[in-house]
């Protein structure tokens, strides 16, 4: 069972991810540090552009085959939806081919794969956006200009309506007066929403998470939900 998790910049998709993991879910990170890449990219986009986003794509196979649990719900905290988005606002009109054999690795994925049992959408307007990544310090940030959180804003609600079209379950969540990052207990209680979208009791996954951790002599990540 697999739910990502989509939505623009600065809306706490990998803070609510830390939050469900703490509860027992099998949380699968997406580490930007390992594209090597990215920050090349961003200067010569002509060179980089295309080996930058295929990097994302064949991440995103190993992510999924490496990390994967049989016995969990598994959470992407970087939908393959929101990679896609960023993907196209970054090729535009440029290098058509580049573009559809990135688009056509991401199909492949999901051919394979299979697609998410629930997209969970973070939405928040690109003006709250703005103001929550100016404090983040993230060197791959600091450019970003209004513009293209619109233009990315308007390209994620975009592939949103096609996933939706084509049979998607989608689960919104407004995070526009409700800061994640700042607010973990909201998180614990989307966890159980995420539960009831699929009639699960989510006490049996804890229950068999936190057994598995003192199996291993584990510092319990429960023990410290309360705490933060």
């Amino acid at each position: 069972m697999r739910v990502e998790l989509a939505g623009g910049l600065g809306i706490g998709k990998s803070t609510l991810c830390r939050a469900l993991e703490r509860m027992g879910f099998n949380c699968i990170y997406e580490n930007l540090d390992n594209n090597l890449f990215l920050q090349d990219a961003f200067v010569d986009p002509a060179k980089f552009r295309f080996p930058s986003q295929m990097w994302f794509a064949l991440t995103k196979f190993h992510e999924l085959n490496k990390f994967y649990s049989d016995d969990r719900i598994n959470v992407l905290d970087q939908a393959i939806l929101n990679v896609l988005a960023y993907t196209n606002l970054f090729f535009g009109d440029q290098d058509p081919e580049g573009l559809r054999l990135v688009q056509d690795t991401f199909s492949h994925l999901e051919h394979t794969m299979g697609k998410p049992d629930l997209i969970i959408h973070l939405e928040c307007s690109p003006e709250v956006q703005m103001q929550r990544i100016s404090g983040r310090g993230r060197s791959h940030e600091k450019a970003i200009e209004m513009d293209y959180l619109v233009a990315l804003h308007d390209e994620i609600n975009r592939l949103m309506d096609v996933a939706r079209a084509e049979g998607q379950q989608v689960l919104v969540i407004d995070t526009e007066q409700v800061n994640i990052d700042e607010h973990k207990i909201f998180a614990a209680d989307l966890a159980r929403q995420v539960a009831d979208q699929f009639d699960i009791n989510i006490q049996h996954y804890m229950d068999k998470f936190v057994s598995e951790q003192k199996r291993h002599g584990a510092q319990l990540p429960l023990d410290n939900v309360n705490a933060a």
